[in-house]
């Protein structure tokens, strides 16, 4: 017996990185998933590897089209919807001097306008159901630590971990739990310009209490323990996965961030 076992999960972002993870995770432990994504070759190409359990759709985050389509699709396919887990992302730096309003607005729009429309379209398929469910979002380490160069992601993931409370609020009275998960440092695809930065990786690993970068299957376990019954009266909360980082400061390296990542880069 699975922990997920007769559940339906979609999953953004769902084909690299943390998304991927979690899928795999999520079809091992019997649920049906579908993951959503823009890049359409590689989501097809992860979903045929998870096999039957799992499907590919294909899709912008920030449009509501694209959103109101994605539930239908999975509902279409498996019936139901009883986890989401909203995780795409994307990532970008520059300083506020000189800090471009379409990349500024495109960060947004990307790691919070997104998470807004999918609870907006996820919670009323769940409410129609009348049966709960679990909504999971991913904040960030940075949803209450500072970093020099990152003003949109850090501005983005602080309304993420309170639209998370907003909606744990609102929709509890479904059944509805809505929670959030912070990552600290993990090496996905969107990290990987950071790590690329000389001496990073090192000083990122010297100030994380356990003495390593995240892994996708780090992350994963935690958004298993939020979709599945064993969280069921956990609601509202933002769990760090964090190896313990944000119990300490910051090494100054993390601010290699200003100078290396200019481009949004996807989970």
């Amino acid at each position: 017996m699975g922990a997920l076992d007769g559940k339906v999960a979609l999953i953004t972002g769902g084909a690299s990185g943390i998304g991927l993870a979690t899928a795999q995770l999520f079809a091992a432990e019997g649920a049906r998933v579908a993951m959503f994504d823009r890049n359409a070759d590689l989501v097809n190409e992860t979903a045929r590897g998870i096999g039957s359990s799992a499907i590919a759709i294909n899709g912008d985050v920030t449009s509501e089209n694209d959103v109101e389509r994605m539930v239908a699709a999975c509902v279409e396919r498996f019936g139901r919807l009883d986890i989401a887990f909203n995780n795409a992302g994307i990532a970008g730096a520059a300083p506020i001097h000189d800090h471009e309003l379409s990349h500024f607005q495109h960060v947004i729009d990307v790691c919070l306008t997104a998470v807004f429309l999918c609870l907006k379209h996820q919670s009323k398929r769940m409410i129609e159901q009348g049966e709960g469910g679990s909504l999971i979002n991913t904040a960030s380490i940075n949803a209450t630590q500072a970093t020099k160069g990152l003003a949109a992601y850090c501005s983005a993931k602080a309304g993420v971990a309170m639209l998370t409370r907003v909606s744990a609020l609102e929709l509890g009275e479904h059944g509805i739990r809505v929670n959030a998960i912070g990552p600290g440092h993990t090496r996905t695809p969107m990290t990987e310009r950071a790590r690329d930065v000389e001496g990073f990786d090192e000083a990122m690993i010297g100030a994380t209490p356990l003495g390593r970068l995240g892994e996708p299957g780090d992350i994963a376990q935690m958004a298993l323990y939020l979709g599945s019954d064993a969280s069921p009266w956990v609601s509202g909360q933002l769990f760090y996965v964090d190896g313990g980082i944000t119990v300490n400061e910051l090494p100054p390296g993390f601010n290699m961030l200003e100078s290396s990542l200019r481009r949004p880069r996807s989970d």
